[in-house]
């Protein structure tokens, strides 16, 4: 019965230790009392605690990203092409569209020199309906 007794007492003194650092008031968000210097001391160390993995965690995700973002942008090759039209004079005196398509890159620079015929009427061949076969 003493044996008993003394289970019952310390389950008692156990059962009040652990909760007398909780919240009385259910309003206050948390589980512990914040007045409590354990709760206290608990919540300062596992905010220290957060903000050095937290920031760590995000400086090692950063450097990922940077380093992945600064190879990509090695192998970037987007490219477009550009149709620019130029109007011709034939040898027989009429007036056509020529285009003329360029590549160029994501920033509007072409990738290579274009060649646009001088127009002296010498070095445009007259076009006519019929494909010229060479």
């Amino acid at each position: 019965m003493k044996q008993n007794l003394s289970q019952i007492l310390f389950a008692a003194l156990a059962a009040a230790v652990f909760t007398a650092g909780c919240a009385s008031d259910p309003n206050i968000m948390g589980v512990t009392n914040p007045r409590q210097p354990g709760p206290a001391a608990g919540r300062t160390a596992g905010a220290a605690v957060g903000g050095v993995v937290g920031n760590t965690a995000g400086f090692v995700a950063g450097f990922g990203e940077g380093a992945a973002a600064a190879t990509g942008e090695v192998f970037n090759n987007r490219t477009y092409v550009v149709r620019q039209w130029q109007t011709v004079t034939t040898a027989d005196g009429r007036v056509v569209q020529v285009p003329v398509d360029v590549v160029v890159d994501e920033n509007g620079i072409p990738l290579q020199s274009v060649h646009i015929p001088a127009d002296n009427g010498n070095s445009v061949e007259p076009l006519s309906g019929k494909a010229k076969q060479r």
